[in-house]
């Protein structure tokens, strides 16, 4: 893997696609680690629009419930919390927001005395937002998985907002032991009609959640454009559960099809390697995605690759984050070695920084400082020899 380094800047965070109109728990610590009624969570993705968190609603097995449209559900932690591990996490708060496609952990109480490591879900998702429910001291566990009667429990979720949202997400609280392990994580697939059933426990002890949320762990995906045909390439390091990989174009990153399907290992701790090619690609420059899946219908969308259907075969990789703050990565294929001149360009065609660099054969990273730029809209512009990619970024 060769990255290059500008003088003018970046930072890597995954940038995750999700295609969902609505929020949905992806998962609940159901038997926490140290004091149990303190350091449950629940772990939100958001749906594809802003979240006002005061637009949340939630119903649980005990200790009440979150109610929509109150502005008093949520706080700062409180006494003598104790404050999670991970380099990109955000606290929030009534009336804060929650961006689209982004997670959040809420804590059932604001005084939590374990030290999660959310390292491994920074690495997944880039940024991570925390939430407090204003409630020191619950009385009792909130899930309460060791009581054998019922067998099943319940969390609901409701979205007083834009768009408005009702989901039923229920798990079996009997554990695989028997009794109450600590560290004990439920994690949810996408609801079907309204409803969403847990596949059962994930538990990766009390140091961090389990990483795997979803059925595979993505480290990458990359296409060249070779003897016009796409040649997809994607890596796993772990697989749970996985079904099958679907492979999705479009000619506008926007609407994307199905165009193939590779099975996946099912569960897997080493890495797997994995193939796909597009023998008809779409003229000029098509996107492509990778849908993961896995056996109870859970799935998550990979970043979005540009390929180019072109002799140099130059595959613009990815763009992260966007928007962007202070540093901006950039990712491509090339076929072979040449000069690669990259600018950044304003929306009336200023260019506000330029650089060239040396671009080989295969995988390349450069990142860019963007702390200097103006709040508001650029493109990135990339010409190897004659060709050019061009991608817009948001500067906040």
């Amino acid at each position: 893997m060769r990255k290059l380094y500008l003088v003018l800047a970046l930072q890597a965070c995954l940038l995750i696609q999700v295609n969902a109109q609505c929020p949905r728990v992806a998962g609940i610590m159901v038997d926490a680690c140290g004091v149990e009624n303190q350091n449950e969570f629940v772990f939100l993705l958001n749906g594809n629009t802003a979240l006002n968190v005061d637009d949340i609603g939630m119903t649980f097995p005990t200790n009440g419930s979150i109610t929509s449209s109150n502005n008093n559900d949520f706080s700062l932690p409180q006494g003598t919390s104790v404050a999670p591990v991970g380099s990109c996490i955000t606290v929030l708060t009534n009336g804060d927001v929650i961006p689209a496609n982004a997670p959040a952990v809420i804590f059932m109480s604001n005084n939590v005395g374990q030290a999660y490591d959310f390292t491994s879900w920074c690495t997944q998702y880039g940024q991570l937002y925390i939430l407090y429910r204003n409630l020191a001291s619950p009385t009792t566990p909130t899930f309460l998985n060791d009581n054998p009667t019922p067998t099943t429990r319940s969390v609901g979720l409701t979205i007083n907002g834009s768009p408005s949202c009702s989901a039923t997400f229920t798990y079996n609280v009997s554990t695989p032991s028997g009794s109450s392990v600590d560290g004990n994580f439920y994690r949810f697939p996408v609801p079907t009609s309204g409803t969403s059933i847990s596949p059962g426990f994930v538990n990766n002890g009390c140091a961090s959640p389990p990483p795997q949320l979803l059925p595979v762990t993505l480290t990458s995906f990359t296409g060249s454009y070779i003897n016009h045909s796409v040649i997809l390439n994607w890596v796993t390091a772990t697989e749970i559960n996985a079904d099958h990989f679907g492979i999705e174009r479009s000619s506008d990153s926007q609407t994307f099809e199905t165009i193939g399907s590779i099975a996946a290992s099912g569960n897997s701790t080493v890495e797997r390697s994995y193939s796909y090619t597009d023998r008809s690609p779409l003229p000029g420059r098509s996107y492509y995605r990778l849908r993961t899946v896995d056996i109870d219908g859970g799935w998550k969308l990979s970043k979005i690759i540009s390929i180019q259907a072109t002799a140099s075969g130059i595959a613009f990789l990815g763009l992260y984050p966007n928007p962007v703050q202070d540093e901006l990565v950039i990712e491509w294929n090339a076929r072979q070695r040449s000069n690669a001149q990259v600018s950044v360009v304003d929306m009336l065609g200023r260019v506000m920084q330029s650089a060239i660099l040396v671009s080989v054969a295969g995988y390349n990273q450069a990142r860019l400082r963007t702390g200097q730029l103006e709040v508001g809209e650029y493109f990135l512009k990339m010409q190897i020899d004659s060709e050019v990619l061009t991608q817009k970024f948001l500067k906040r």
